[in-house]
């Protein structure tokens, strides 16, 4: 094929793939924007009464949650756990106790095979005056009592074991 008639064909293919392009845009109507609207949302105002009395408002800040003493981070008394109940409200949760050992290895492999289970163990450590440390595995803690038993029921099944469930008071 001649070298002068591939130009002039590709010559043709440019100017026309330029005018399919950009001819459209000279031929469009302008596009009208005025019909466009922007609806706003509008959160309503807070009801002025209350529609159950046990419902309160919600707290603003951290500090009207918590009480003096008491960890952020996990809402629990970051002191010793004692009876004085007539000063905060006591919560109890429920955590299930696998197991008691004194060797820390034994311990710790029961928690990490729990733990491969899928269940949230820890060890807790109990030091005995005298006696020297008595390493806990535990599973939760769960807020339910319900729901801690059903969880101890499983436990067992799974491992072949004799769990209990122990509840613990948090202010």
């Amino acid at each position: 094929m001649d070298h002068d008639l591939k130009q002039r064909i590709i010559g043709a293919v440019v100017i026309t793939a330029l005018a399919a392009i950009f001819l459209p845009m000279l031929f469009d109507e302008p596009v009208d924007e005025s019909e466009q609207t922007m609806s706003e949302l509008k959160i309503p105002p807070v009801p002025d009464i209350a529609l159950d009395p046990r419902i309160k408002t919600p707290p603003d800040s951290i500090a009207e949650v918590l009480s003096p003493g008491q960890d952020e981070s996990t809402g629990l008394d970051s002191g010793k756990l004692s009876g004085t109940a007539g000063t905060q409200p006591v919560f109890v949760r429920w955590v299930i106790q696998i197991g008691s050992f004194s060797q820390q290895e034994n311990a710790l492999s029961l928690r990490d095979r729990l733990k491969k289970q899928g269940f949230k163990a820890f060890v807790d450590v109990m030091e005995i005056p005298g006696k020297g440390s008595l390493y806990r595995v535990r599973v939760g803690p769960e807020l339910d009592k319900q729901h801690a038993e059903a969880l101890r029921k499983k436990i067992d099944g799974m491992n072949q074991i004799h769990s209990i469930v122990v509840s613990e008071q948090a202010k």
